[in-house]
């Protein structure tokens, strides 16, 4: 059940909600591998919630819109990844897209599920099985692990962002003070 890669490059999902779920791989990633390296290629949005992901080292964001191919737009981004010698990428998202700038990258290891005719673009290809892998937290980790193994759900750890306190005081400071000025303009302007 060990990863062997000490740099690995996570391709992140395009919705809040997988966003959270990936940290449950990156904290798997972790306890298999505690000197492994993971950078994640995201969209720009995404970038407050992983910062919150004491695991990921880096956040790179993807240069590609949703509902481009972008082949021109991933070579620059593909050619300053190709310094950075990682030993793997895990893809998350089942497009040919996804599977694009880690082929150009020339990741030597390129693990993700089988999808959009994504054939030479994935050198560790897996085959989702749904009846297995049930739950998209299940098929994250699934991936961060050699093709045989799995982790039963009661082991699959739960995500926990860290809280940025100023950020969280700032905000409640800024929901109070909303609250006091509307009870007082209620109160200065009562129903008839």
């Amino acid at each position: 059940m060990s990863n062997t890669a000490n740099r690995i490059l996570v391709v992140g999902p395009a919705w809040v909600g997988d966003v959270v779920m990936s940290q449950s791989l990156y904290m798997t990633l972790r306890w298999t591998n505690r000197n492994v390296r993971i950078d994640i290629l995201a969209p720009p949005w995404s970038q407050p919630i992983l910062e919150r992901m004491p695991e990921v080292h880096r956040i790179i964001c993807i240069p590609v819109g949703h509902g481009q191919l972008g082949f021109s737009k991933s070579r620059e981004p593909a050619k300053s990844l190709r310094r950075e010698r990682y030993d793997q990428a895990i893809i998350l998202p089942r497009s040919l897209k996804s599977a694009l700038i880690p082929f150009l990258a020339r990741i030597p290891r390129r693990t993700g599920y089988r999808g959009e005719m994504r054939y030479g673009l994935i050198s560790d290809m897996r085959k989702l099985d749904e009846a297995v892998l049930t739950q998209t937290v299940q098929r994250y980790v699934a991936l961060g692990l050699e093709p045989d193994d799995t982790l039963p759900p009661s082991r699959i750890p739960q995500p926990r962002l860290l809280v940025d306190e100023t950020n969280r005081n700032r905000l409640i400071n800024k929901r109070v003070d909303k609250d006091a000025a509307q009870k007082a303009c209620c109160a200065s302007h009562p129903h008839r």
